[in-house]
């Protein structure tokens, strides 16, 4: 019976702690999150990820921001999967590497997430960092409007 109500603490704690990360209490949201996290739950790093990399409710500490959207990447959480490709495609928390950006955008778009399908089709586009690829870019942006 403990396990159920450990469980069902963890969820509660879980939804309050996503429900403040929401209504930008990010004091709130960190109590909460933090424990979650060093039980290694995915949706917990990746909101400390976000506050940490953003400087929500605690100092601006990107490459830990970094670290966190990693573990929980491990774990599948796709929007992980997207923040690791924008911190690549920026250089924040990371050296800057558009290369392993593209890559983790497609691992990001694989989850069907139309704005890592749409930053590769504007990468394709743009062809600053990378060769400019029309095909590419064109492919990109149809599978974001299928998916949006």
């Amino acid at each position: 019976m403990s396990n159920t109500n450990e469980t069902d603490a963890f969820s509660a704690d879980l939804n309050s702690g996503i429900a403040a990360f929401d209504s930008k209490n990010f004091t709130m949201a960190y109590q909460l999150l933090a424990p979650l996290a060093t039980q290694s739950n995915a949706e917990a790093l990746w909101r400390l990820g976000m506050m940490q990399m953003n400087g929500l409710g605690m100092v601006e500490n990107q490459p830990l921001g970094f670290e966190n959207f990693n573990q929980a990447a491990e774990q599948g959480h796709a929007f992980a999967h997207h923040m690791i490709a924008v911190a690549y495609m920026t250089g924040e928390g990371v050296e800057k590497d558009i290369t392993r950006a593209i890559e983790w955008f497609e691992k990001a778009a694989e989850f069907g997430l139309p704005g890592a399908m749409y930053a590769l089709g504007m990468l394709y586009e743009d062809g600053k960092e990378i060769e400019k690829d029309l095909e590419k870019t064109q492919y990109w942006y149809d599978e974001a409007a299928k998916v949006s």
